[in-house]
């Protein structure tokens, strides 16, 4: 269980970096085709049955990066809750899952500032019993935008605790 802790610890401290380091033009008096500049990047879920949807104003607080076959989508709110996916062996559109055998190193998480802590649903977290496979499913990754659909149960070594996240839904640009 130990180890879970820790890696629990490691992967939230890994999401706050990567949320404070994301750099983002907030200059909204573009327009045109960019799905930033129209509000049109999104990720929204159901956790534990209430609405979160990533922050729109004052700026839109969603990302999403592909690199050297890995996706990484996120999103946050104003308050500094985040849900983020991470896909190993990215290849386009198609179903990727998490948390359904310890050697898959695919991750989903949802993270929160106040209190600090994370939910996550990855290989290790397949070891608890109740948690089982998250699923994501990229609709869409055409014009430097990617989008699709996810849910996953999280589990927080913390406090033993567990979220269920549903519904989800992401569009976001790729940069």
């Amino acid at each position: 269980m130990n180890t879970l802790k820790v890696l629990s610890r490691y992967a939230f401290i890994f999401m706050a970096l990567l949320v404070t380091a994301c750099d983002k033009d907030d200059d909204s008096s573009g327009g045109g085709d960019d799905p930033a500049a129209s509000g049109d990047e999104f990720v929204t879920a159901k956790v534990d049955g209430a609405n979160f949807a990533a922050a729109q104003d004052p700026a839109v607080i969603v990302g999403a990066v592909i690199d050297s076959g890995v996706l990484n989508v996120q999103g946050g709110t104003n308050s500094g809750d985040t849900i983020r996916i991470t896909i190993v062996g990215y290849d386009g559109p198609g179903t990727y899952t998490s948390g359904d055998n310890a050697t898959n190193p695919n991750l989903m998480g949802y993270f929160t500032v106040s209190p600090v802590a994370g939910w996550l649903n990855n290989g290790v977290t397949s070891l608890v019993d109740g948690v089982g496979a998250g699923t994501v499913e990229v609709t869409s990754d055409a014009d430097g935008v990617v989008e699709g659909t996810f849910s996953f149960k999280g589990y927080n070594a913390e406090d033993m605790t567990m979220k269920t996240i549903t519904e989800g839904q992401f569009k976001a640009i790729v940069d």
